[in-house]
């Protein structure tokens, strides 16, 4: 294993660079006084008595005093261990919190039922957020329909592959896809999906558009992708004729 991939798995196990640093320069020289480790490390003295102080409370460093001076050393590698299930608990546990936390907030929130209404989203992070509140509105047994644009897959296949399509065919929520020829090289991949049919048109387009029940998805995917969640029964049943006509036109 390479430094590189040391100082990498010592950041995962709850270290920054600094503390990396001075835990595998003990590591390299055994026992050490202050000063030496400054010099080793070119951390200012100034900074270098917190991060041992810090190392020391996470437990992987450990002194001596000989003749009132500390020296330091490195504690077994088996506190990196320690270290790293520490930090797990701590993730589980706010992974926890937080969603306890929004199940809270989820019952705070006023419904509003609206005839209609839109929300906007913005970045993928934004798109991915609007997917996870379309995963809301099917039920088993439904259908949506989706005229597809080759950006989509190309940012964020791997996001609908393991998230989206992997809880609709789970919940037994069928597909139909329309896609653009520049995106035939995906098309295997659709094809060995449950609940899925598609087809292909030579149509070109950089926005792709969702419709399931009276709500539609319309996404565009160029530099600064954004995305419009519209809640209008008259615009959903437009767009869903619209899909049918393409439908029928599109090859298999």
């Amino acid at each position: 294993m390479v430094e590189n991939d040391v100082l990498e798995a010592l950041r995962n196990a709850g270290l920054n660079d600094k503390e990396a640093t001075v835990y595998l320069d003990l590591i390299n020289h055994g026992e050490s006084r202050t000063g030496i480790i400054c010099k080793r490390t070119k951390i200012p003295s100034s900074h270098i008595y917190k991060i041992l102080g810090t190392l020391i409370e996470k437990g992987i460093i450990n002194y001596k005093i000989i003749n009132n001076i500390k020296v330091f050393r490195a504690s077994n590698p088996q506190s990196i261990k320690n270290l790293y299930e520490k930090k797990v608990e701590e993730i589980t546990n706010n992974k926890e919190m937080i969603l306890e936390t929004i199940k809270k907030l989820s019952k705070t929130i006023p419904k509003q039922e609206r005839p209609s209404d839109y929300k906007y989203f913005e970045g993928i992070n934004g798109i991915k957020s609007m997917y996870e509140e379309f995963m809301t509105l099917w039920e088993e047994g439904d259908e949506y329909c989706v005229v597809s644009a080759k950006e989509s897959y190309e940012k964020l296949e791997q996001y609908f592959i393991q998230i989206v399509h992997k809880k609709r065919i789970k919940e037994k929520v069928r597909m139909k896809i329309i896609i653009t020829n520049e995106s035939k090289e995906y098309i295997n991949q659709w094809k060995k999906m449950k609940l899925t049919e598609i087809k292909a048109s030579n149509m070109k387009t950089a926005t792709e558009y969702l419709i399931l029940k009276d709500h539609i998805l319309l996404i565009n995917y160029g530099k600064k992708p954004y995305g419009l969640m519209i809640k209008d029964k008259s615009f959903a049943e437009t767009f869903k004729e619209y899909f049918q006509v393409l439908w029928k036109q599109a090859k298999k």
